[in-house]
């Protein structure tokens, strides 16, 4: 297996459609995922203008990231950790949504998404992909409904700093 030239490789501008050819979990996942980013950040402003998702799989392992066009807000990445290319849309949303949230958080300097003082985390909840206060184990929204759910603001919090 090489990550450097997988057997599927898709690109697609985040908050666009997905190809038809990408598996459904896969798609909805990315559906969903693009949705919240929009809401419940906290840190340097960011822009996901004209970056774009790239999902790569090889002999049914998945990778995904993001693939910016020149200079962007944000950084290229590609990540792999056990996703499988077979699998429900529940358990993709929860692997990409978790990725999405390291990448921000780790390198980007960005937390994602917050309720109040906590970094919500991403989990499968009865079936359904959700995000869940790890304080209190409360589920705050569907993930793809975060920016809908009581509490979420449309626009992002920022640092003073910028």
């Amino acid at each position: 297996m090489s990550w450097d030239a997988p057997e599927l490789c898709w690109q697609f501008l985040i908050g666009g459609d997905p190809p038809g050819d990408l598996p459904a979990a896969w798609a909805a996942a990315t559906r969903a995922v693009a949705r919240d980013l929009g809401c419940r950040r906290h840190g340097r402003r960011i822009s996901f203008d004209n970056v774009r998702w790239e999902i790569a799989a090889d002999n049914g392992s998945v990778c995904v990231g993001f693939a910016p066009p020149g200079t962007t807000d944000i950084g290229a990445y590609r990540r792999g950790n056990d996703y499988r290319l077979e699998t429900t849309a529940a358990q993709a949303t929860v692997w990409m949504a978790d990725d999405v949230q390291y990448e921000l958080t780790g390198y980007e300097f960005v937390q994602w998404p917050i309720a109040g003082r906590h970094i919500l985390v991403p989990r499968i909840v009865d079936d359904q992909a959700a995000w869940v206060d790890p304080k209190t184990d409360a589920v705050i929204a569907a993930i793809g409904e975060l920016c809908q759910a009581p509490g979420s603001e449309s626009r992002t919090v920022m640092d003073e700093r910028g």
